[in-house]
């Protein structure tokens, strides 16, 4: 396995675990590592997944803190 496909596969599990972390290594990616062709396509994808996650969690924080506010806590 090469270093851009380790590069990629590391980039995509930030992206869908960590997504602020994910943003910002694709950022990097695409523009320091920007002349390969092959780099800049799954960094630009890195950056779209990490963003659509970062909504998703926001969503989900947002739903979950609504949830206790209104109906407090079960326990």
């Amino acid at each position: 396995m090469d270093s851009r496909t380790v590069l990629a596969i590391l980039g995509y599990i930030l992206a869908v675990f960590f997504p602020i972390v994910g943003l910002i290594y694709g950022l990097v990616l695409y523009f320091v590592k920007g002349d390969d062709e092959y780099i800049k396509k799954h960094a630009k994808y890195m950056i779209i997944i990490a963003v659509i996650m970062l909504i998703i969690d926001i969503i989900i924080v947002a739903t979950f803190g609504l949830t206790f506010f209104f109906f407090g806590t079960t326990a």
